[in-house]
């Protein structure tokens, strides 16, 4: 695939309680007693994960360790995972098949399985979400075309690669966070815009409010290539999530999943597990697609190991997978 340059958006922390960005993201040690500091991943700026993590950052440094300094990062589903791996970060935000496909070692991590990531509780459903200038009717219309999957380290990148792998196309890549998809996308730089997150994403919103543009469908050819080699699910959008948008898209996805690794104490991730579950709404009122997260959904798609301080939690409260 062909790539125009453009300059990509370096990563922007988001301070809850206060505190800045740790230098260097130095690989830490853990020790007994409460935690001096608190490190959590979430996604792109403004997105589902981003103001997730904020608020669970508001909630441990608020309701559990008023001492604790908290810091949020935006990060993206594969960023995370390396960086949790190199326990470099103590929570963060990724896809069901992410975490999977790094524990195990399959596709991008088949050269680095990463076996210290565990799960601590999946949130919502993730959808893929391609919206593209009018006349355009599929995926395969967009050969030739430019596309802005994001930027570097994001699942909605690799996803979109995947995608026009499968479709044997050749694709102009345009890489960016998402505040600036509306601006690449309305000025006419790329065609199309293509996301994974949750609903309804930032980017897609901005776009279907100030320009015109539709959501492209996944037909079942591409949506079982994608399962059966990728693990990804069969999603629909629901009409109206967007403006402009009457009728249900047919769509593939994942489940979003906080993750953390095996050596952060069991006790800090009891404490982070509870705290978010008895406090959900305040996710919610952060970004609406938390209002997915219920008992149903908290173990959803879990497929590497919970860790300990998880899994104590959801045995008290009665959840089983």
């Amino acid at each position: 695939m062909n790539k125009l340059h453009r300059r990509d958006v370096i990563r922007i922390g988001l301070m809850a309680g206060g505190t800045a960005l740790l230098p260097g993201l130095a690989t830490r040690a853990y020790a007994a007693g409460a935690p001096e500091f608190l490190t959590i991943n979430g996604g792109g700026q403004g997105g589902a994960w981003y103001l997730g993590a904020a608020a669970i950052g508001e909630l441990c440094k608020k309701d559990v360790w008023p001492g604790v300094s908290t810091t949020v990062q935006a990060g993206g589903g594969k960023i995370n995972a390396r960086q949790l791996h190199q326990k470099k970060i103590d929570f963060g935000f990724m896809f069901a098949l992410d975490a999977t496909h790094a524990y195990k070692g399959k596709l991008d991590y088949k050269d680095n399985p990463m076996t210290n990531l565990r799960a601590v509780m999946s949130t919502n459903i993730a959808y893929v979400e391609t919206v593209v200038k009018p006349g355009i009717k599929s995926y395969a219309e967009l050969a030739g075309k430019a596309v802005d999957p994001g930027r570097a380290g994001m699942t909605g990148l690799v996803t979109f690669k995947y995608i026009v792998d499968a479709l044997g196309l050749k694709v102009k890549l345009v890489n960016s966070g998402y505040p600036e998809m509306a601006s690449l996308f309305k000025d006419g730089v790329v065609q199309g815009v293509s996301v994974i997150g949750s609903n309804p994403h930032t980017a897609v919103s901005e776009i279907m409010s100030t320009s015109k543009g539709a959501l492209l469908p996944v037909d079942d050819k591409l949506a079982k290539i994608m399962m059966d080699k990728y693990d990804y699910e069969l999603v629909t959008i629901p009409a109206n999530t967007y403006p402009g948008q009457t009728k249900d898209v047919p769509s593939i996805g994942s489940v979003t999943q906080i993750v953390t690794h095996a050596e952060v104490p069991e006790e800090w991730v009891y404490k982070v597990t509870k705290v978010t579950w008895e406090h959900r709404q305040r996710l919610v009122q952060a970004h609406k697609a938390y209002k997915e997260l219920d008992k149903k959904m908290v173990l959803r798609g879990v497929r590497i190991p919970l860790h300990p301080g998880a899994e104590r939690y959801w045995k008290e409260v009665g959840i089983k997978s």
